[in-house]
């Protein structure tokens, strides 16, 4: 009988998660902001400074994604806190993610937003946002700026979604969606396997290129450094693994919350028509915190730990426990964002975690933080547009498609 309980619950806080988080994450908050479910967890972490304080301290809340990542793209970055490899691989690929090439990322994302726009606008009735644009842009972003083109696009497509299903949303371990990343993660691998060798060819024989694949090669790392070719191409993965849903998701999803505000739609669409960029990324981020890309990041702990200590809420969270810190529910947090309801574009950039928080702060944000406006500014100055029905997730956690339609010519 408990274990029947025990399993009613767990269906319906994934129900509640699914449909209605923002409810029960409030509940939470307000009732007890540290919810432990029994020894073993879940423990749901829900208060602003409290998801700051899990998300602070890796060596004791852990990621759990390296099972699904080391059979795919083999041992990764995301996957191993407080290591040699979090430390030098990051490093090594900020280093050649140059802030200096921000301007021309830019211009870049903005030409094929408005290339694809153009392909389709006045041809049809209605443009499928996800297939033309948030998927594909970051994907030829991924082959033009990071070097990594892939074979063909419907290959990059399944790669990218196969392999962030499974590493960041497979909570159920279903087995055929983890063979999908290792599948995907495998051919990967044999595409870089063979495309290394012939970028570094083209490099000695005098091809001018410069995109990030290619700085890399370019480059000599001491075999004491452990940055050998493998390295290379596991970081070059997880450019696709990282790049593509995550800002899919939010184009998608903040743009469907401007949509639902008429007021706040027209001032979007007049900054979007004035060229403002700055304005424009204060509109989405804002935007995007009513329905930021995951409700929580899923860590693991490793030590008993008193989580909010010296306040009313402080709970103790026992070693093992699984921990679902919600950064979803930070954002909303009225102790720390005055009218937590309101649409307001005034806010600091610290209440937003869009893209992620401390260690795992993620390694394109200042790309994300250029591309997600650039991508949304292109569709909102289509003359009359409007959404033609709600997001479809199909059968999945991401966004499939995002039908919009718009004004005919006069």
């Amino acid at each position: 009988m408990a274990e029947q309980k025990q399993g009613l619950a767990a269906k319906f806080l994934k129900w509640m998660i699914a449909k209605h988080p923002d409810l029960l994450f409030a509940v939470i908050r307000h009732t007890k902001p540290n919810l432990a479910l029994g020894a073993a967890g879940p423990v749901f972490i829900t208060r602003f400074p409290d998801v700051q304080e899990a998300l602070s301290r890796p060596d004791i809340f852990n990621v759990t994604y390296a099972p699904m990542m080391d059979p795919s793209v083999g041992p990764y970055m995301l996957g191993r806190d407080c290591t040699e490899i979090n430390q030098r691989d990051k490093g090594i690929m900020r280093a050649f993610m140059r802030m200096e090439d921000l301007p021309a990322i830019r211009q870049k994302v903005r030409s094929l937003a408005d290339e694809s726009v153009k392909k389709q606008l006045y041809t049809q009735n209605q443009i499928e946002v996800v297939s033309t644009l948030s998927r594909l842009v970051p994907i030829q972003l991924t082959g033009e700026y990071f070097g990594f083109p892939g074979p063909d696009l419907a290959s990059m497509f399944r790669w990218s979604r196969a392999t962030q299903y499974d590493m960041f949303h497979n909570l159920d371990n279903d087995p055929k969606v983890h063979q999908d990343n290792i599948d995907a993660g495998q051919e990967m691998r044999v595409y870089l396997n063979k495309l290394l060798p012939e970028r570094r060819e083209q490099l000695k024989n005098g091809a001018q290129l410069d995109d990030v694949f290619s700085r890399l090669l370019k480059s000599h790392f001491d075999d004491s450094i452990g940055f050998g070719d493998e390295r290379i191409v596991t970081n070059m993965m997880g450019t696709l693994v990282g790049g593509v849903e995550t800002t899919s998701a939010a184009i998608v999803q903040l743009l469907d919350q401007i949509f639902k505000r008429p007021k706040i739609l027209q001032e979007a669409i007049a900054v979007a028509n004035s060229d403002d960029d700055n304005l424009m990324y204060r509109y989405c981020w804002e935007a995007l915190r009513f329905n930021p890309i995951n409700p929580f990041v899923v860590r693991h702990c490793r030590a008993d730990y008193r989580i909010a200590k010296g306040t009313l809420r402080a709970t103790t969270i026992k070693a093992g426990a699984i921990v679902f810190v919600s950064g979803r529910s930070a954002m909303r947090d009225g102790w720390q964002l005055p009218a937590p309801s309101s649409f307001a574009i005034d806010r600091p950039e610290s209440v937003y975690m869009h893209l992620g928080y401390g260690m795992h702060t993620c390694l394109g944000d200042q790309i994300s933080r250029i591309q997600v406006p650039e991508i949304v500014k292109r569709i909102l100055q289509i003359p009359g547009v409007r959404p033609v029905g709600d997001i479809d997730y199909g059968d999945g956690p991401f966004p499939e498609r995002y039908p919009i339609t718009y004004d005919a010519p006069a």
